[in-house]
């Protein structure tokens, strides 16, 4: 086997991988770099090998990262299959429709492409060993969000194992990911590498809807449409079950998120909460029409606002930070990472004056970020996942920032790994 490495090696995003078995091509992930201009002109660079040449990809999760490419090598000419969980297929659906209607003008990709991957897109059993192209491929639980998985690829005796992103030990809804088998080589992911995980999910909640009670505050909370918005939902339901009197006004508004919701009810046996999670996404109020916007933006708090996107580059919270831009009593949160380059990483970083394709605009009113409500894995939590794998390994460390990645080099080391590498572009590894 042949590893090429090519995506989500300068940064969190863009996630592909090339491997030779000798039968084909077969890459692992294919995903959209995102984020700054020059890292979003890495969409359009010729990939190493030709689309044709191409015999499969095998899909960790739905998240566009990850999958957001896979219409761009359709219309490139690959012809092969598409392998993933149930869930992260369904997922993935909905991802690429909304993603293509917003490339079409960037002539990366449109609508018709992206149908033309989902057809080429086949479901693995998670355990289950498939012989896929010369490589024995076997899906393990990743946690993270609904679907997602790492890969094992054996062949010869020789087994490389891809985290694919991972998901944390106490996720609200998603089971914790299974440990890494032992492996010759792990490309695993960094985006928490160099941070250890702190605040507390529930204490954090209730601060801050007490806050928005207690001094009638309207809070616009910035979620990603896909895992992060299903577990606030279930997060905020479930804390106004539990104490009654707490309760405040809780709207949703993204198209995309409620098209998520029916997926995630549909899987809800799949996660840690059915019942609070189904409970949750039937209880919410969704802003579906025009007049319904119009008496929402002349609400006053107390009032949540769950809204995509996630890192605030665009989508339906803008039009509710363009309405309360002017309120200094108004709170924006921020639950989870903001990619550099993202108005949300300039809003987390004091900035207030931000810029997306939906214009301009200054905001006024308080902003909170906290990691606390990430989904994915903190440095102990990757570590412990290694646990497993024997000292002599080859750990390659992708989808992280480089200081990120630098602080995972380094704790592997110091627990006794003697091969940690942090790929370059077209580094390979021969097995």
């Amino acid at each position: 086997m042949k590893i090429t490495y090519w995506g989500a090696i300068d940064d969190v995003t863009g996630s592909m991988t090339f491997i030779d078995s000798g039968d084909g091509i077969v890459m692992v992930d294919c995903g959209l770099s995102q984020g700054l201009p020059e890292i979003e002109k890495l969409n359009y660079r010729k990939l190493p090998y030709e689309a044709n040449r191409i015999k499969a990809v095998i899909l960790t999760h739905a998240h566009l990262d990850h999958s957001g490419y896979l219409p761009a090598l359709v219309k490139q000419g690959f012809r092969g299959e598409i392998y993933c969980t149930q869930a992260t297929l369904e997922l993935t659906r909905i991802i690429l429709n909304d993603s293509a209607t917003l490339m079409k003008d960037d002539g990366l990709y449109n609508e018709k492409d992206a149908t033309a991957a989902f057809h080429r897109m086949q479901v693995l059993r998670e355990f289950k060993e498939t012989l896929i192209h010369g490589l024995k491929v076997t899906l393990r639980p990743a946690g993270h969000i609904l679907g997602a998985t790492s890969v094992s690829l054996l062949q010869d005796g020789r087994n490389i194992v891809f985290s694919g992103d991972l998901g944390r030990d106490d996720d609200p809804l998603i089971p914790p990911p299974s440990a890494c088998v032992d492996a010759d080589i792990v490309v695993m992911e960094s985006t928490y590498g160099g941070k250890i995980r702190s605040g507390n999910i529930h204490q954090e909640l209730s601060d801050l809807l007490r806050k928005v009670r207690e001094d009638s505050r309207v809070m616009i909370v910035a979620s990603f449409a896909v895992a992060r918005g299903q577990n606030l939902l279930t997060l905020f339901q479930e804390h106004f079950r539990r104490y009654p009197n707490e309760r405040v006004p809780l709207i949703m508004d993204s198209p995309m998120m409620e098209e998520v919701n029916h997926i995630y009810r549909r899987f809800s046996d799949l996660t840690l909460e059915p019942d609070n999670l189904v409970f949750a996404i039937n209880e919410v109020q969704s802003i579906l029409s025009v007049k319904m916007w119009e008496g929402v933006k002349k609400k006053e708090g107390p009032l949540v606002i769950l809204a995509s996107s996630g890192m605030v580059t665009g989508g339906r919270i803008w039009r509710h930070l363009e309405n309360w831009k002017d309120d200094h009593k108004a709170i924006l949160f921020l639950p989870g990472y903001q990619s550099l380059g993202t108005p949300g990483h300039e809003l987390q970083h004091g900035h207030r004056t931000i810029h997306s394709e939906n214009g301009k605009l200054t905001w006024k009113g308080e902003v909170i970020h906290s990691d606390a409500f990430s989904s994915h894995a903190d440095k102990t939590e990757l570590l412990k996942w290694m646990s497993g794998v024997k000292k002599s390994a080859g750990i390659r460390l992708i989808h992280g920032e480089p200081e990120a990645k630098r602080q995972l080099k380094s704790s592997l080391e110091k627990l006794g790994y003697e091969d940690v590498v942090i790929p370059e572009k077209l580094f390979t590894d021969q097995l």
